[in-house]
């Protein structure tokens, strides 16, 4: 199984700068004359030098005749940063279309929601990859309670209830959480699918950060005494938080009552009614 050579901030850095060298130049305006060549010439002063030229330029011919949104530049600017190895390789790095081998890929966990399948309850973890072949896409994966706790020791969480970061059943503690999935390419007909997860070193650090203030090792930063699983402060406002926009309280015509919304994912109902609709729709 093939595994990523990750450096989340290296890939940053790298992805960070080719979009920034898109937006400047290209977002908006259709990818055509010399302008492939112009783009393959300044990813090469941003690759590792043993990357192969025509590996890069081919690359680039993908975006041939597009005109370029930001959004577009962005993933494109991630998919090469994460996909370094490849190019490398002296392979172009291109959109996935299907898992052509088996792969340990990165990933971050963006979302996590309670569901049931058949006689199973579980949650469905959206979750982004980092680098590797599916980079930058995000794709649902079940995950059985049994799973989560299964995993839970290999991505931070302590390995018995008296530790100090016990995994109680909690799966949004999850959220935001960085590890390795080991993608099955038989399995990943349509999106990545993964039963086995590892972390490096420094993933476990970053993990057990969030970990200590949401197992409360560490207190609340915005000194609340509820827990983050309850909290309405989403991520984008609390690096802590267990979900990514903050909640908006109001009345909701569902069940008539005054409820918290999450706006992001529903502007009808309250979180309450989404969940047991979506509950009832798995």
């Amino acid at each position: 199984m093939t595994k990523i050579r990750f450096n989340w901030h290296s890939i940053k850095q790298r992805r960070n700068k080719i979009a920034s060298y898109l937006g400047r130049n290209y977002v908006g305006q259709p990818v055509v004359g010399t302008a492939v060549t112009e783009i393959a010439n300044f990813l090469m002063t941003v690759v590792p030098p043993d990357a192969a030229p025509s590996a890069v330029y081919e690359t680039v011919r993908l975006l041939a005749g597009e005109t370029l949104t930001t959004t577009g530049a962005n993933e494109f600017a991630w998919r090469i940063a994460g996909n370094l190895p490849t190019l490398v390789s002296g392979e172009p790095v291109v959109p996935w279309n299907g898992q052509l081998r088996d792969e340990i890929m990165p990933i971050r966990v963006e979302s996590v929601f309670f569901t049931r399948r058949r006689n199973d309850s579980g949650f469905i973890f959206r979750c982004r990859a980092q680098a590797g072949s599916f980079c930058p896409g995000v794709f649902s994966h079940f995950l059985s309670s049994r799973s989560c706790s299964a995993i839970s020791h290999a991505v931070g969480f302590s390995h018995n209830s008296w530790g100090p970061y016990p995994y109680a059943g909690v799966a949004d503690h999850f959220v935001n959480m960085v590890f390795f999935a080991h993608i099955v390419a038989e399995r990943s007909r349509d999106q990545p699918w993964f039963r086995e997860v590892s972390a490096s070193s420094s993933m476990l650090k970053a993990n057990k950060e969030l970990l200590a203030v949401r197992c409360r090792t560490r207190p609340c930063p915005l000194n609340y005494t509820h827990s983050c699983a309850s909290c309405p402060v989403g991520y984008i406002d609390c690096g802590y938080a267990v979900h990514k926009t903050t909640y908006v309280q109001q009345h909701c015509r569902s069940c008539s009552k005054e409820s918290f919304f999450d706006l992001s994912v529903d502007v009808t109902n309250c979180l309450s009614c989404y969940k047991r609709m979506s509950i009832s729709c798995s």
